[in-house]
């Protein structure tokens, strides 16, 4: 619980609306309510103004419909001053009133009193974006540049996000529900097990495969903290299994966590025949696997003259503190903050030009531990997956209404692929072969040009179904007749049909290669069998397209640089996951038995002081004694006489 005290703080506010830059000093601060995590803020204030009249900039700029920028830094009143608390954001909410102050020189003036709501500008922009994208071979650190606005600086400390993608979609359109940009980048952090960081004082965001831990730490003493309060958190208590569904090579893997409940586990569910694929999966689980340790919540006595927002490393040292408080001496970061405030100046003419302000605050903090691994994210709406476009399957070589396809083949996984381009995005990406709706007896691979309905994935596509016949294939609606058609083109195939004439059914198989015809037709009482080289037809000229044949060594070439370029990725993530846990582990044995030696220390510590304390109180007893026995010498003494 929050306790409020008094102190003095310095502020510095500037709003900028449009492009007009408004400085307001402190003293015009009525309150204020900031509330920080590791991932942005929200902060709520409301300011007075001098005298103004009707038409006064600021008044005129606040009104209009433009983006509105604040920064807010605050500080306690020391020497030397630290480091101060700064914010800055964007304006997601506004009002104004006034209270009339009669006229001067003719002119009807007054307060104003402005409140704004604002915060971190990722939050505030990225939830109104919602794009349909379909990028290849592009870098995920790539996609967030494209996509950060005016402004937005972001780093990068994230081997998975420098890793070119095959295929990456955002599928994020307007739809209800729908998630935002921002939802995508927390869902994508959160579930290949990285961190996003908001820097407030540099107003920098940095995504990272693990929490920062740099920066000095600064020793935090207990004169400025009214209570401590140990937050345990939850603890998980299940394991997790990877299942790969991939018929030709099932595989269940068990990932166990040291505070698991026996049988309480997490499935996960794959389909791949790439055994890489699978292990990455599982190297990913293993590493979210992380259980969070114990927090401190610090409720405030007054404004600490620290670096307080999330981020900063603190340490509970120096005088005040109780040699047996839990945490004492150990490197904490600071997780949360919150911050309110409420002005003692007497009215909006109180004040109005200083930059220093007395307020009513309560303050407190939650630190965790330094070397603690699980992130903090808000919560998130997941994107949907997959989203539906229509592509047209990509077959190089021959005409553009020859029936011909192509297969990539990719002979390290065995896997066999077609290509299929998005038109909206001039894309073309690779979709499994596979029999789709038909059983395994049928092989009719998608023909060049067709049309298809194709599932996007965030990071792989399929085909979905065909959305219309060939060329030639359909019938006349009164033949009521069924067609299936073999071979390139109208001049180069063989046609199986079954149509009905004069109200019988008639079967026909054709072949036709030019001007060579063959026939064989089942009818109402005849046998037709027919072969005929039709008179002057156009003679054709063999020839031999190695187009075809050349794309698929430029596919098994690519296909081939991307999978060693994919296993020496998965090697490299699968070592550094397997250092990274073997560090943890040595990082938790470390201090754990730092902990224990530190109990140890105190439990000896206890002891020794009992004993010296026990002896003090013999000592006590033995100097009673012998005051009693120099007493009685002295009488004696006293009666010799």
């Amino acid at each position: 619980m929050a306790l409020p005290f008094s102190d003095k703080l310095k502020l510095e506010l500037s709003v900028t609306a449009g492009e007009q830059a408004f400085a307001i000093p402190g003293g015009q601060v009525k309150d204020f309510s900031l509330r920080m995590t590791p991932t942005g803020f929200r902060c709520e204030l409301t300011f007075w103004t001098a005298l103004e009249k009707a038409d006064a900039a600021l008044f005129t700029a606040f009104c209009k419909p433009d983006l509105v920028r604040v920064r807010l830094a605050l500080s306690g009143v020391f020497d030397p001053p630290p480091a101060p608390l700064v914010v800055q954001g964007l304006v997601t909410e506004k009002r104004v009133s006034g209270t009339a102050h009669g006229t001067k020189d003719s002119v009807a003036v007054a307060f104003r009193q402005y409140t704004v709501t604002f915060e971190d500008a990722a939050r505030v922009l990225w939830r109104q974006h919602r794009p349909v994208e379909l990028h290849t071979a592009k870098k995920l650190s790539e996609l967030l540049d494209a996509h950060k606005p005016g402004g937005l600086q972001l780093t990068y400390d994230w081997d998975a996000l420098d890793a070119k993608q095959a295929l990456v979609c955002l599928g994020l359109g307007d739809d209800h529900p729908a998630a935002s940009f921002y939802d995508f980048v927390l869902w994508y952090v959160d579930t290949r097990g990285g961190v996003l960081t908001y820097d407030s004082p540099q107003d920098t965001y940095t995504l990272s495969a693990k929490k920062p831990a740099t920066g000095s730490v600064t020793g935090l003493s207990g004169k400025h903290v009214a209570r401590v309060d140990v937050e345990l958190p939850p603890v998980i208590r299940h394991a997790t299994r990877v299942l790969n569904g991939f018929g030709a090579g099932a595989t269940t893997v068990a990932l166990e966590q040291s505070q698991e409940v026996a049988g309480i586990q997490h499935d996960v569910l794959v389909r791949t025949p790439i055994a890489a694929v699978a292990e990455q999966r599982q190297s990913l689980e293993k590493e979210r696997l992380r259980v969070r340790k114990r927090r401190l919540r610090l409720t405030f006595l007054d404004v600490p003259p620290i670096a307080m927002h999330p981020g900063a490393l603190l340490k509970l040292d120096g005088e005040r503190w109780s040699p047996d408080l839990t945490g004492l001496g150990e490197e904490h970061r600071v997780a949360e903050l919150a911050f309110d405030g409420v002005g003692l100046q007497a009215g909006p003419h109180d004040g109005q030009q200083e930059t220093m302000q007395g307020f009513t605050l309560t303050l407190s903090m939650l630190l965790e531990l330094k070397s603690d691994p699980v992130p903090e994210l808000p919560a998130y709406r997941p994107p949907r997956y997959p989203i539906y476009v229509e592509g047209k399957v990509h077959s190089p070589g021959g005409e553009a209404s020859d029936r011909i396809y192509l297969q990539v083949d990719d002979e390290k996984t065995s896997v066999t692929n077609y290509r299929v381009t998005i038109p909206l995005w001039n894309k073309t990406v690779s979709v499994p072969a596979e029999p789709g709706h038909f059983p395994g007896t049928f092989y009719f691979p998608p023909y060049k040009n067709e049309r298809a309905l194709v599932a996007l994935h965030f990071d792989h596509a399929e085909l979905n179904r065909f959305l219309d016949w060939g060329e030639g294939v359909r019938m006349p609606q009164d033949s009521q007749g069924d067609q299936l058609l073999f071979g390139k083109n109208g001049e180069n195939q063989t046609a199986l049909t079954h149509d009905f004439q004069d109200n019988k059914p008639v079967w026909n198989l054709g072949r036709v290669n030019a001007n060579d015809t063959e026939v064989i037709r089942l009818s109402e009482g005849h046998l037709l069998i027919q072969t005929k080289e039709n008179p002057g037809g156009a003679t054709t000229t063999p020839t031999y397209d190695v187009t075809p044949q050349v794309e698929t060594a430029k596919g098994d070439l690519t296909a081939g640089v991307d999978g060693a370029v994919s296993d020496a990725t998965a090697a490299y993530k699968e070592s550094s996951a397997a250092v990274n846990a073997k560090l943890n582990a040595a990082a938790e044995e470390t201090g754990a038995a730092l902990s224990a030696a530190e109990a140890q220390v105190k439990g000896k510590a206890g002891e020794a002081r009992a004993q010296l304390t026990s002896a003090l109180d013999g000592l006590d007893g033995q100097t009673g004694a012998l005051s009693g026995a120099a007493a009685e010498a002295k009488a004696a003494l006293a009666g010799l006489k």
